[in-house]
């Protein structure tokens, strides 16, 4: 009897492990091979370049050029990281990103962790109306140095399907009596969520202006997945510690 509950253990801890790592992953891209794979959709200041020296391999970024800013974005109508969050859950965004060289217009170096880095994820509405576009965005931690190499961001979208907009999150499409961006009276944080025609992750913070500065920047082995709910990680636990037993 016990080694029967011990080899069912095993088995629903296998089970459960196999699925967490095939349910999770929405969308995983590393910028290996050319550019006939389309690299999912992903772009970097609206481009798909590709450089050597990546973490390994290769990565897709800019070269040292004038820029407002830096942004890995998506919003091919084919990727999987468009389109109703509300499927999902929780969903946390992994990146890795490398400032070889970031200076002002003049060639001073500049400190990266001014540009802090925002996670945005936008709903374009009707694609022929501009004043329907809306957003909600996250002020992340500014960029690594140089010396630092390459370096992990994350970002965590809260529950979807809540209506408030989480701690720490801000909306665009309309602006308050101070002028800062807000989501308009008639959008939610789930309206939003539920309709994403696109993902951008920036140093351009909504309701601020830039200018030009010299900027070579690249970005690797981007993951999104599904953060497990709490259940689903008691229950690995549970199985895990069967499988254990067996071992034992």
């Amino acid at each position: 009897m016990n080694s029967r509950l011990v080899r069912s253990g095993a088995c629903l801890a296998a089970a459960l492990l196999a699925g967490a790592a095939s349910a999770q992953v929405i969308d995983s891209q590393d910028f290996e091979g050319d550019a006939k794979s389309g690299y999912g959709g992903w772009t970097v200041n609206g481009n798909q370049m590709i450089f050597g020296g990546g973490n390994p391999g290769q990565y897709m970024g800019i070269p040292y050029l004038d820029f407002w800013g830096v942004t890995l974005g998506n919003d091919s109508p084919d990727s999987p990281v468009v389109g109703d969050y509300t499927a999902f859950g929780p969903v946390k965004f992994s990146v890795d990103v490398r400032v070889f060289a970031l200076d002002n217009f003049w060639g001073d170096p500049l400190d990266p962790s001014w540009f802090p880095v925002v996670l945005q994820l936008h709903d374009y509405g009707d694609p022929n109306d501009y004043d329907d576009d809306v957003s909600v965005w996250y002020l992340g931690d500014g960029l690594p140095q140089v010396a630092d190499g390459w370096s992990r961001l994350e970002f965590v979208v809260p529950d979807p399907t809540q209506d408030d907009l989480p701690p720490g999150w801000g909306g665009t499409g309309a602006e308050n009596q101070f002028g800062d961006p807000i989501l308009p009276p008639d959008r939610t944080w789930t309206s939003v969520l539920s309709s994403v025609d696109a993902v951008s992750i920036t140093t351009m913070v909504p309701g601020y202006f830039y200018g030009p500065n010299w900027w070579e920047v690249g970005f690797d082995n981007v993951l999104v997945e599904v953060v497990p709910a709490p259940g689903s990680l008691a229950l690995l636990g549970v199985a895990g510690l069967l499988s254990s037993r067996r071992r034992r």
